[in-house]
């Protein structure tokens, strides 16, 4: 993951990162240019670039939470950004836990976006084409003997929001006997059966392999 430096101040600063501390100035993510910016606020709640008057811009709408950085176009009816518009279900934001346990998995979807645009990989959301396109339900379990299951089915990536819990993680990954195992493993592996379905399946790659 590059490191970014804010255009204010010059320090360095990380991908998650929504303002510098050490000048204040807020940052957003622009998925067209795969970097994160200084911004300043302009009306209407937009933003534009530091030293850049002109283009707008408003985070999307779940920066509300605590849980993307990223910007859409101040003049986008979309209020959701590339990497959330692919959200199917998040977990019940009325409780706290919930939320701080999103953010976490947020944090590995973004980067798994990162990643998959650097790669120029097709990622449609389901909402646009339901039959190829991609969604993930971050669920959390209802009841002790009824565990929500990590896993992909034609585009749909579940995971239990449990998996952003450190130490549950720890004790899954020691108890199954994995060397490696985190939020970002497993967004890369479920997505990894997307794409398999996507651009190897049934095609001449595999006997060319």
């Amino acid at each position: 993951m590059r490191i970014f430096k804010c255009a204010h101040c010059g320090q360095l600063v990380y991908f998650e990162n929504t303002y510098c501390e050490h000048c204040g100035h807020a940052f957003g993510f622009l998925k067209e240019s795969l970097a994160l910016f200084t911004i300043v606020p302009s009306d209407n709640n937009n933003y534009h670039f530091y030293n850049q008057p002109g283009k707008l811009y408003k985070y999307c709408a779940n920066h509300s939470y605590g849980v993307c950085n990223w910007l859409v176009a101040a003049s986008s009816p979309n209020i959701y950004c590339e990497a959330c518009e692919l959200n199917k279900t998040i977990p019940d934001i009325t409780s706290a836990a919930n939320i701080a346990l999103w953010q976490k998995m947020e944090n590995a979807k973004h980067r798994l976006l990162y990643t998959l645009f650097r790669l120029n990989l097709p990622t449609v959301s389901k909402g646009k084409d339901l039959a190829n396109g991609l969604a993930f339900d971050f669920l959390a379990n209802t009841h002790p003997r009824e565990r929500v299951l990590t896993g992909h089915d034609e585009g749909l990536i579940t995971i239990n929001i449990e998996e952003a819990d450190e130490v549950v993680r720890e004790q899954a990954r020691r108890q199954m006997g994995e060397p490696y195992r985190t939020l970002l493993g497993h967004f890369r592996h479920e997505t990894g059966h997307y794409y398999w379905d996507r651009l190897i399946r049934d095609t001449g790659w595999l006997e060319h392999f």
